[in-house]
């Protein structure tokens, strides 16, 4: 399978083939799982920061506060960077990124 890329991404994001190979490279074993976050701001809010981190749902678009669309589960690093390829609601400035699980 050929990973693409969206011509504007940021180096490190989930939608950069190349940032996909590095990230994969530096694991010893495949992930259980994994999960799709859009990481946008910086700092905790609590402590006067912007951070706004944000997990893409199962009808394919990054959550808002408060949704109760469930969260999408990824079994491999391809599909979680096909999916990042197709979100419609990514907010500007934004990195997309994955959060892998061993157990």
């Amino acid at each position: 399978m050929t990973m693409k890329q969206e011509t504007d991404a940021p180096k490190r994001d989930l939608t950069n083939p190349e940032y996909v190979a590095e990230l994969t490279a530096g694991w010893q074993t495949a992930p259980v799982s994994m999960i799709v976050i859009e990481f946008k701001g910086t700092g905790d809010p609590f402590f006067g920061g912007s951070a706004d981190d944000r997990t893409l749902g199962v009808d394919g678009l990054v959550r808002t506060p408060g949704s109760t669309i469930a969260t999408a589960t990824f079994t491999s690093i391809q599909d979680a960077h096909e999916a990042a390829l197709r979100v419609t609601n990514r907010r500007p400035g934004s990195i997309l990124g994955v959060a892998p699980t061993w157990r």
